[in-house]
């Protein structure tokens, strides 16, 4: 196959993934199936800032937050908001997300290319076994997250890191650190990689890593104590290891101190198979990458050691801290494995052929034995949803469950029911839905505050969905 045919390949498959998960993602928001959290706080945070109020949202109000980046520090969103001003929904960010994830298999395909060698084909499967990655499909299947950004900037910054184009590493790991706050900890990894790779050029790397990781944490430090009280937040998700400590260096040292902590939350049973099925796609051959696997600690460390346990069930945007480092990790393992093994070359690349095809069967949420069919077969409670939520005034401050409430969240003030500060002007109610209370008589005693007041006219719709309009909105 001709370098030219090569390159056709992987462009057609980049643009068939862009054009299933477009298909499947939008069609996941359309029926309903995206949420208040989180696909209703980003929407609403870029809705307010296009509409004077900067990254600001209601959902976490009951927890005195107001602003997305008093919670996580993302500047990278920032570039999104004229593309967003254009096209004010969230099908937008649903869309961007999907080419950021796709694009992620170009950068693979060059890294492969420059790693493996030119006359081998070994690029396109890496780049395939990328777009057909379970934990991307998840990444991509669940709502948006600015994570989804980490993961071809990352990969472009070890293209470029082995290419030696130090301004373009700087300019992408700057890149990946405006992602996240916990982004900022990987990009130090990519400074700490260079101060350990086998140096080349006479001592250059090494002080290119070292400025990176001296301004990546010194970034991390001014966020974490300027950026984000500055806004009335701080690192909220702290508390997710408390068990730990109650600080970063509090964390640190009773690792340090303690390793049977560490030990005992890595190798539990739950997070042994977390690792299998990160690991499995690619056939184990990240293992045998060398000083690279030092990518992945943060990464690991953040999922594995939390105490919220869908961090590490591989079905949510926390893998997006991985995916970069393990592709990466695939191609210089790869290498290593190739160079002491040559004569098993073709026995190698059918058993990442296999498992990364497995993997995908087994794991992807539109592999099919997966796929969901019944998001694309007509839904009463979906058309009724959408009737509602044709009907509600845009400048109406709303309450809402929340599948309801991702659908609403282009407006300055929404809450999940239950979480609102004060009385808003439309409640809607899916009675058959109890997210956020206890049982049905709790939900009951919410929805007859409503009606106790006074202050509202109440409609039903098939016995099953109740909304309440303030009656100051029908005058």
């Amino acid at each position: 196959m001709s370098l030219k045919n090569e390159k056709a390949l992987i462009w057609s498959m980049i643009f068939l993934y862009i054009v299933v998960f477009g298909v499947f993602s939008c069609m996941r928001h359309y029926n309903f199936q995206t949420q208040a959290f989180d696909m209703g706080i980003f929407n609403q945070s870029f809705w307010n800032t296009i509409h004077g109020h900067f990254m600001d949202y209601s959902f976490e109000e009951i927890l005195g937050i107001k602003n997305h980046f008093a919670m996580h520090w993302s500047p990278i969103l920032i570039l999104l908001v004229p593309g967003y001003a254009v096209f004010p929904s969230p099908y937008f960010l649903i869309i961007v997300q999907t080419l950021a994830l796709a694009l992620g298999a170009w950068p693979l395909y060059l890294l492969a290319k420059k790693v493996l060698g030119e006359n081998k084909k070994w690029a396109l499967l890496i780049s395939a076994a990328y777009l057909i990655f379970p934990s991307l499909h998840w990444v991509n299947n669940y709502d948006f997250h600015e994570l989804s950004f980490l993961v071809p900037l990352l990969i472009a910054a070890f293209y470029f890191i082995e290419k030696q184009n130090w301004w373009l590493v700087g300019l992408f790991s700057f890149l990946a650190a405006s992602v996240k706050e916990d982004a900022i900890l990987i990009a130090a990894f990519v400074g700490l990689y260079l101060l350990i790779k086998k140096n080349s050029d006479g001592g250059k790397q090494r002080k290119i890593g070292l400025i990176i990781f001296i301004l990546t944490i010194t970034y991390f430090i001014i966020a974490a104590k300027i950026f984000m009280p500055a806004f009335g937040g701080g690192i909220y998700h702290l508390s997710r290891y408390a068990y730990l400590g109650d600080t970063p260096s509090q964390i640190i040292g009773n690792l340090f101190s303690n390793p049977g902590l560490f030990i005992d939350a890595v190798f539990s049973i739950k997070n042994l198979s977390y690792i299998f099925w990160l690991l499995l796609p690619l056939a184990f051959l990240p293992v045998f990458s060398g000083r690279m696997l030092i990518i992945l600690l943060p990464g690991l460390a953040e999922n594995l050691l939390s105490s919220w346990g869908v961090q590490s069930t591989g079905m949510y945007q926390y893998d997006a801290l991985l995916i970069a480092g393990l592709f990466v990790c695939l191609v210089y393992g790869l290498k290593n494995v190739l160079d002491r093994l040559p004569a098993k070359e073709k026995s190698i690349r059918w058993a990442l052929i296999v498992c990364s095809g497995t993997a995908f069967i087994l794991r992807s949420p539109i592999s099919p034995i997966n796929f969901p069919v019944g998001l694309f077969e007509k839904n009463s409670q979906w058309e009724t949803y959408r009737e509602i939520v044709s009907v509600i005034p845009d400048k109406a401050s709303v309450s809402a469950q929340t599948n309801i409430a991702a659908h609403l969240s282009g407006r300055e003030k929404i809450y999940m029911l239950g979480t609102e500060p004060e009385q808003t002007d439309i409640v809607i109610i899916d009675g058959a839905d109890l997210s956020g209370f206890a049982d049905e008589q709790s939900l009951q005693n919410y929805a007859d505050k409503y009606m106790n007041s006074g202050n509202y006219n109440y409609s039903a719709i098939k016995e099953r969905y109740f909304i309440f309009i303030n009656k100051s909105l029908l005058k």
